[in-house]
């Protein structure tokens, strides 16, 4: 990270901590708290990583978890990972009643990426028509796993409406060896809804 990333980050940082709470919250919050849900869009350039998933959160007056479904991709392993996302996040503030709120948190992924190949001769219908191993008949195994676990630092941004504008970077650090840990860099928004 260069000095000016460094410095703008801590100077918002600064900027959450020492702001105060919003002093009024909507109806709706004081009666109970929000359900949420989130999307997100994560990558970095150098490695080349990418990435994206929603899910669902629960947010506390200083924790937050969210589990979801996300996707994850690179270059470096040429393949592309679809799996499961669950975090937790640390904040001083209730996002929804702060203007900014700094947060750390920590996270993983599990996923995996699939193959086509061919099933003619394992005396399995694998495609259900009725035939067992007709010719051209293919089957889907799972051809990789991927893990990952991350620490990460970050901003929420209350939004009109009462949702949340996410900032964060992480460190990501995977099952397919250390050259390939990087920081990512993610966008997402939390949606509350009640019910």
């Amino acid at each position: 990270m260069n000095r000016s990333r460094f410095y703008s980050l801590a100077l918002v940082l600064l900027l959450g901590i020492t702001l105060p709470p919003a002093t009024q919250r909507s109806v709706a919050m004081e009666s109970d708290e929000p359900n949420t849900a989130f999307v997100e869009l994560a990558g970095n350039r150098n490695p080349s990583f990418g990435g994206g998933g929603g899910g669902l959160s629960l947010y506390g007056d200083h924790t937050a978890f969210l589990a979801g479904i996300a996707t994850f991709g690179s270059s470096s392993f040429d393949d592309y990972f679809v799996g499961f996302t669950l975090g937790a996040r640390f904040h001083r503030h209730n996002p929804f009643e702060s203007t900014v709120t700094p947060f750390i948190g920590v996270g993983s992924f599990l996923g995996f990426t699939q193959e086509e190949e061919e099933a003619e001769d394992d005396e399995i219908d694998n495609n259900m028509d009725g035939d067992v191993d007709e010719e051209g008949e293919t089957k889907t195994s799972i051809s990789d796993t991927l893990a990952s676990i991350y620490p990460e630092v970050g901003l929420h941004i209350r939004i009109p409406g009462s949702g949340l504008l996410t900032l964060s970077a992480r460190y990501n650090v995977t099952s397919k060896g250390s050259e390939l840990d990087s920081w990512i860099y993610a966008i997402g928004f939390t949606i509350p809804f009640y019910f």
